[in-house]
């Protein structure tokens, strides 16, 4: 089963889009990564993802990624959703969040987006799922300090957010 779950895993179309390992390690050292994350919203609560990779591995995350090639921020934005099983209305613009890690510079673009349909599936990036009310931010535990950042630039402006 394991040896199966690889195989799907190596084959999948994003795989392709992969680069070497080397590639990749320089082109970390050398610029930013462009990432969009996503606070899916409804009613009065949003959707966490539990992360089981690094970097913020063992926290609550957002869900989303780093951009391919000719992808919009909205568009990246719908695709690691669906990933996740979730299909959402037109994203709104959030921010832009640069995010330093030991092993590389992201330049993360946030978004929101209400939830349209579907329901959480387990990735390799996210293994289970929570919503938690908008009024209760301070209980999430663990956090990444930019989850924490985004969700509460979003919680401030969302009267006010319009769709890209």
């Amino acid at each position: 089963m394991r040896l199966l779950r690889l195989l799907v895993k190596l084959m999948s179309p994003e795989r392709s889009q992969w680069i070497a390992r080397n590639c990749w390690t320089e082109v970390t050292k050398k610029m930013p990564i462009p990432c969009v994350d996503t606070i899916v919203w409804k009613k009065n609560a949003f959707l966490m993802g539990w992360r089981t990779i690094p970097p913020y591995k063992h926290v609550w995350a957002l869900l989303g990624g780093r951009m391919t090639r000719g992808e919009s921020f909205a568009q990246t934005a719908i695709r690691h959703c669906r990933k996740s099983g979730i299909e959402i209305h037109k994203p709104c613009f959030v921010g832009v969040y640069p995010i330093k890690f030991p092993s590389r510079h992201d330049i993360t673009v946030c978004l929101s987006a209400k939830w349209k349909s579907g329901s959480p599936v387990s990735t390799i990036e996210l293994s289970r799922y929570r919503l938690f009310e908008i009024n209760r931010l301070h209980e999430i535990r663990p956090i990444g300090t930019n989850y924490q950042r985004m969700l509460r630039d979003w919680k401030r402006e969302r009267r006010v957010a319009s769709p890209l």
